[in-house]
């Protein structure tokens, strides 16, 4: 069968949306959604764990959306950073160049990167539950190698359409020269002693084509 990983981190609408992974929307008038096999969707993330939306429904007081999780997570790594550079903007009276936790978010350099995973097609495609176990064993994998600096921040397996696949996305860091953490892809692969393409290439190169295949390899090995 295909393996297939796409990655991205913006459309034509602007960044990705968690929203869309962990079905914080209307699925009843998404005519690609089956609503009845929604409920068989598996979620992580990586403060809670596991969840579904039984468990939602039972633990509400716990249930914390993709996106908040998200916000979490780049609020306790990196708002330090964004203090630090906006009072060195302050210093030298470029206070325009300001920015906030949330603008990390939402600019396609620094917000998580999305990765899409699936075997086979609408024809011919693994379970759900084998396309899981090889997912998590990826998921380690990847930990265990690039953990340093590449971080999985929240995943979903979708059941509900055609194919069953899964949305991941993480987020790269390293310390700057200030010694700040903060997102930025290149110098993180850099720090994995990852080389990358020539980054006067395609916009596409830059995000490490070396590192993709990498990526690759280790998914073809969890099957």
């Amino acid at each position: 069968m295909k393996l297939t990983r796409h990655n991205g981190r913006a459309g034509k609408n602007g960044t990705y949306n968690p929203k869309h992974n962990d079905r914080r929307f209307d699925i009843e008038n998404s005519g690609h959604i089956d609503v009845e096999r929604a409920e068989r969707n598996i979620y992580w993330d990586c403060y809670t764990g596991f969840s579904s939306a039984k468990i939602r429904e039972h633990d509400k007081e716990n249930d914390y959306s993709f996106e908040k999780i998200e916000q979490i997570y780049y609020f306790e790594h990196y708002a330090d950073h964004i203090q630090a550079q906006n009072e060195r903007n302050e210093k030298t009276r470029h206070t325009e160049r300001n920015r906030t936790v949330n603008d990390l978010l939402t600019n396609n350099k620094t917000c998580p990167e999305e990765s899409i995973y699936q075997i086979g097609t609408i024809d011919e495609s693994v379970s759900g539950e084998v396309l899981a176990r090889i997912a998590t064993e990826f998921f380690s994998e990847m930990e265990e190698k690039f953990g340093s600096h590449v971080h999985i921040l929240d995943w979903a397996l979708h059941l509900d359409e055609g194919t069953p696949h899964i949305h991941e996305r993480h987020v790269f860091d390293c310390k700057n020269k200030y010694g700040e953490l903060c997102p930025q892809q290149e110098k993180a692969l850099e720090e994995l002693g990852i080389p990358l393409p020539n980054i006067v290439l395609l916009e596409s190169l830059k995000d490490g084509i070396l590192y993709s295949n990498i990526l690759m390899k280790m998914y073809l090995k969890s099957l």
